[in-house]
């Protein structure tokens, strides 16, 4: 075991004693705890492939790999910019800035995006590592960049969304809407389009689809409405990065409700009431979601109706779902991947992995899905 891959393991024996405390704090208030996990029987391959353990931590969340031209570009909290081989994990490039960074990268035809704990976006050039260009945000963006040949798009913390010259670092346009008093420090709220449009999840519930060129907003609507008689009742933020499937739009909301839009019309087509801050995953049939309670749900894509719901993970702070085989993956809060059927949502595998203290957005390949976990770790999940 290599000196980074031990101090590695390490701190996250001091991290779980931490955490172990602080379950039994929490239980002491009455707060909800999780059943003890139920054995299974095993009835596919469920393996961790690839590892790759060079990083260093980042943020939980904000840190979101990119695959860009068959390659996985990401990034650390230290500065470190990766380019890893998909089939293996090796790394095929590396650059490091002298810069805190506060989330993953997005990437062009010609640069690597970031930005920085200084509030920063900075432009890198992807064959040599120099910095190209940088200019000042608002705010600090806790959200990885995303980026065209053309425009560059980042959200930062008070919710404005800016675009910038990817060439030259010139700002294009700001969409900016009030926000209410209280709201979530989200991670993934935005998706780019092709090359025409972004569609954008904003506090108190609001979609927007934004023109990439412009900065008009082509529509807005409410995909839900906050409720309550305090302020802290009624935060209701999309937290999840929108899922388009065909033309129609998937999102959830924290407090609030899980939706089905027209993305053409903004209509919306049904509504569940749901909170949740994790994104969603859609397969030809189903949409997949975990509740903020980590109760995994399939609902039908054209009604949602609900089809089954697994409680058996419950308060175990799952992840976003993703689809592989015929399975779809959470990663819970020690590190195990579990993977449920599709049809019924029995849970039909297992496996331990270093996927500790928070993960990304999960990465879909052929070759299996590629998480980045907070405590340092890319690591490649496939169904043999």
């Amino acid at each position: 075991m290599g000196v980074n891959r031990l101090f590695k393991r390490i701190l996250l024996v001091l991290t779980s004693g931490l955490v172990a405390t602080g379950l039994i704090s929490c239980a002491s208030d009455n707060s909800p705890q999780p059943l003890p996990m139920p054995k299974i029987s095993n009835e596919v391959k469920l393996q961790q492939g690839w590892v790759q353990s060079k990083l260093n931590n980042s943020d939980a969340g904000s840190f979101v790999p990119t695959i860009y031209d068959n390659a996985i570009f990401t990034a650390d909290f230290d500065g470190d910019i990766y380019k890893i081989d998909p089939t293996d994990g090796s790394i095929i490039n590396q650059f490091t800035i002298d810069k805190k960074l506060s989330s993953g990268v997005g990437v062009s035809t010609s640069n690597i995006f970031v930005t920085t704990k200084d509030s920063l976006l900075i432009a890198i050039d992807k064959g040599t590592g120099k910095i190209k260009w940088q200019t000042p945000l608002p705010t600090i963006s806790l959200e990885a960049p995303q980026a065209t040949s053309n425009v560059v798009i980042v959200r930062t913390n008070d919710a404005q969304v800016l675009a910038f010259d990817t060439a030259t670092g010139a700002p294009l346009w700001v969409y900016q809407k009030p926000i209410p008093p209280l709201t979530l420090r989200v991670q993934n709220s935005f998706l780019v389009i092709g090359n025409e449009v972004v569609v954008v999840g904003l506090p108190g519930g609001k979609l927007a689809l934004i023109n990439l060129v412009s900065g008009t907003p082509i529509w807005e609507n409410y995909v839900a409405v906050p409720e309550g008689s305090t302020d802290l009742d009624k935060i209701t933020d999309i937290g999840m990065r929108p899922v388009l499937d065909n033309k129609t739009l998937y999102v959830a909301t924290y407090n609030g409700k899980l939706s089905c839009v027209d993305a053409m019309s903004s209509n919306i087509i049904w509504q569940k009431k749901f909170s949740t801050t994790n994104g969603v995953v859609v397969d030809e049939q189903n949409v997949y979601a975990v509740s903020q309670d980590g109760i995994v749900y399939a609902f039908d894509k054209a009604t949602g109706a609900q089809v089954w719901q697994n409680k058996t993970l419950q308060y175990r702070s799952l992840s976003t779902p993703a689809l592989e085989g015929n399975g779809i993956l959470v990663v819970d809060n020690d590190g195990y991947v579990h993977m449920f059927n599709r049809n019924d949502g029995h849970e039909m595998a297992r496996v331990s992995t270093y996927l500790l203290s928070g993960i990304s957005q999960p990465v879909t390949r052929d070759s299996g899905i590629v998480y980045q976990s907070a405590n340092g770790y890319l690591v490649q999940i496939k169904n043999y």
